[in-house]
């Protein structure tokens, strides 16, 4: 499907805490969970999407953590510093 799928799945997301403590450990498992999270809400976009879909998020701006911790362009690292918000963080 196009970006517009991602964009809604991203901003559905951002609306609820619950979805968004589902994404946050999707992410950590990968890319494949982020996408069948976002087939289970209805959103239809591929693992090569999703990344497009990060590189078109960041526009050559710096993503908040929140940002950072949603999205599945990076690598848990459980040995970084805690976050407060999301007990980790991203490897850029």
């Amino acid at each position: 499907m196009s970006m517009q799928a991602l964009e809604q799945f991203y901003d559905k997301v951002r609306a609820s805490e619950a979805l968004e403590a589902e994404a946050t450990a999707a992410m950590q498992e990968g890319a494949a969970a982020v996408v069948a999270l976002g087939a289970r809400e209805g959103f239809s976009f591929t693992a090569e999407e999703l990344a497009a879909g990060l590189d078109r998020l960041s526009g050559g701006e710096e993503l908040s953590e929140t940002d950072l911790d949603l999205v599945a362009g990076g690598v848990v690292n459980p040995n970084a510093g805690k976050n407060p918000v999301f007990g980790s963080k991203i490897i850029h």
